[in-house]
Parts: C-alpha cells; sequence; structure tokens
C-alpha cells in the first residue's frame, strides 16, 4: 500500500464524529422521543415501552399497524415505542427495567445473560439472519468471506457483528486479523461506505441495505453484499423479547403483546403501503421508498420457516456455539433460557 493510499484511523475518525455529532442532533430532531400517542387509546389500559432498538424504520412498522388499529388497545395495552440505540443496549436496558418489552437480537441477549441479565427472546421476527457484508462494486469484488482480508470492515459500535464477525470469518478459513474491524457510530456506517471510508459494512435486510444502495446512486455507485447466513451462518436474526421477571409474574400480559404485535405484522405483510401509511402518520420524515422496501423485506423474513415465529432450540443453539467459538461465552449454560415458545401465537402470521 503506498502512503498516499495508506489508511489513517485517525483520518477516518476524526471527520466522522463530527458528521456523527451533527447527525445525532437531525436524528433526535426527527426520531427522538415517544412516538405520538396512538390514535386509540383503551380507558385506564396498562402502558408499556417497547425498545425499537434503532430509529424507526420500516421493520417496526407491524408495531405501529398494532397500535394505528387498536389491536393494542383490544388487549388493554397502551404500547409507546422508543427509538434504541444497538442490540447489546436494547439488552441492557430491557434488563434493568427501562422497558418492558424490545426489538433484540439472540446474540445480544445471550452476551446480557453471560454478565448476569434476566432477559430472554419471546417470538421471532428474522427467522432467517438478516445480517450481511456490503462493499461498493466499483471498488471491490467480494462474492465469499475470502474476499474480505485485507479490507476495512465498518460496523456500529453496539452491533452483534462484532462478536460475530471473527468466529464467522474463522469459520470460512479467514484469519480475522486480516480483516480490520472498525467501530463506527452507527448513523455514519452508510456514508463512510459510500464515500469510501471504509471499504465494507455491516448491513441488514429491513434495515439499512435500503438505505445502502439510496446512498450509493446518489453518489454514482452501486452496493454489492454476501449474506453471513448463504456461508455457513444459521441463527435467527432479531425478535420480540422481555424481562425473566415479566414472563413470570405477568404471562397474560406478555401474551397479550404478543398476539396484537404479531397481528399487526400480519397485517403489514398483507399490506406494505398501508402499513407505510401508518407508519409515516407517526413519522412523517421517513423516506417512503426506502420504508416500504424495509416492510416488504422484513415480511420475506417472517416468512422464512413457513410463517412461524416459534424459535427452534438448536438454531437458537448455535447462536451460543458460535459467540464460543469467537472466545466468548465460555461455560455458559444457559441456552435454554435464552428463549420461550410459550407466548408465541400458534398458526402462521403472516
Amino acid at each position: 500500500m503506498t502512503p498516499k493510499t495508506a489508511f489513517s484511523r485517525r483520518a477516518l475518525i476524526v471527520p466522522l464524529l463530527v458528521v456523527a455529532a451533527i447527525a445525532a442532533l437531525t436524528l433526535w430532531s426527527a426520531f427522538g422521543g415517544n412516538a405520538p400517542q396512538a390514535a386509540k387509546q383503551a380507558e385506564g389500559a396498562r402502558t408499556v415501552r417497547f425498545n425499537m432498538a434503532w430509529l424507526p424504520q420500516g421493520s417496526m412498522a407491524g408495531l405501529f399497524v398494532a397500535i394505528d388499529k387498536g389491536y393494542f388497545a383490544d388487549a388493554g395495552l397502551n404500547v409507546e415505542p422508543v427509538r434504541g440505540f444497538g442490540g447489546m443496549r436494547t439488552a441492557n436496558e430491557l434488563d434493568q427495567g427501562m422497558f418492558e418489552f424490545a426489538y433484540i437480537d439472540p446474540l445480544s441477549v445471550a452476551l446480557a445473560r453471560a454478565k448476569g441479565g434476566k432477559v430472554r427472546m419471546i417470538g421471532g421476527i428474522n427467522m432467517r439472519l438478516p445480517a450481511g457484508a456490503c462493499f461498493v462494486k466499483e471498488r471491490h469484488r467480494v462474492t465469499r468471506p475470502a474476499d474480505l482480508a485485507g479490507l476495512r470492515f465498518g460496523a456500529g459500535q453496539s452491533s452483534m457483528i462484532q462478536a460475530l464477525l471473527p468466529a464467522w470469518l474463522k469459520d470460512n478459513g479467514v484469519d480475522p486479523a486480516r480483516v480490520e474491524q472498525i467501530q463506527l457510530d452507527p448513523a455514519i456506517v452508510v456514508s463512510s461506505l459510500v464515500e469510501g471510508r471504509i471499504d465494507a459494512a455491516e448491513c441488514w435486510l429491513g434495515n439499512s441495505l435500503a438505505l445502502f444502495d439510496k446512498a450509493a446512486k446518489a453518489k454514482g455507485v452501486t452496493i454489492g453484499r454476501i449474506a453471513y447466513a448463504d456461508f455457513g451462518l444459521d441463527v435467527y436474526g432479531s425478535g420480540f423479547a422481555t424481562q425473566d421477571a415479566l414472563i413470570e409474574k405477568q404471562p397474560d400480559l406478555v401474551r397479550a403483546f404478543l398476539k396484537a404485535a404479531y397481528r399487526g405484522y400480519a397485517d403489514a405483510a398483507r399490506d406494505p403501503k398501508g402499513a407505510l401509511r401508518v407508519i409515516r402518520k407517526a413519522y412523517p420524515l421517513l423516506d417512503e421508498a426506502v420504508t416500504e422496501r424495509q416492510i416488504r423485506e422484513t415480511a420475506d423474513l417472517m416468512a422464512v420457516e413457513g410463517g412461524s415465529h416459534r424459535l427452534a432450540p438448536e438454531k437458537v443453539e448455535r447462536t451460543v456455539t458460535t459467540l464460543q467459538a469467537s472466545g466468548q461465552l465460555r461455560g455458559f449454560d444457559q441456552t435454554p433460557q435464552l428463549f420461550t415458545n410459550a407466548f408465541v401465537p400458534m398458526g402462521n402470521q403472516p
């Protein structure tokens, strides 16, 4: 590598910190705090808070449909969706009792329980891992994990990819030391890749992939992607989670929340444009094309295992073995406590 092209971590991080500060203020202005109050409220209902793990987007549309159509109100619940800051932080905030329910991945749940946390999955949304590695086709050719060797790979600080990537690379015959992992503010991962500050980045169906494509088109470049699931990582993505205490002490509340939420997601899958209108009533600044694509991608992910949202024990166990392969969760014996299917509505939804 010549001095002209040599990578300087400081050269990357310093300008990005400025961008991150501006982005954070902009995003908080547009999406911060709680969503506007739902049109239908149940008289004397129980208010519960839901951590979306990130900013409102298409993957959350089913929840907003359930609010808008009164499904939660019919169950005696007022649900307040709140923006989050990544999977691992979301798991910690759920464990601390800041929220009753959350959108979390099993990897974050496992890491939280390893540190004494008491949260667990109660139903799936992303029945196939939606994560992958994105790159700019005009700069790199990545068709398999080995092609990531020598590249700078960016991911959000609280992303489960930080824990997952080394084990996945090893399983595919790649020395993790040959891929430079860079932790970034999640708000600048997309721009960092498109502008060439990094060579590859985490990207997600139902989430950031549509944003990558939009930013790349504006820059006159195209995005390529390889999926982790296509190269041996057969684990679940995010789903619904709650606290052990709520499961033990208020099982009817958990069951009512989940039934109404899945009903909303079923409606969103059947009518993506209608779901788009609903979520944009709460957040009118959401990009229509991006959000609709996220809604459709989420519906596809939910349909992977025949529309069931039950979590298979062997697939959850692979989450733990993946983390153990990366040197984490040594001696972990709580795999059965990572999830329960006791509250998943029976039948295919959607």
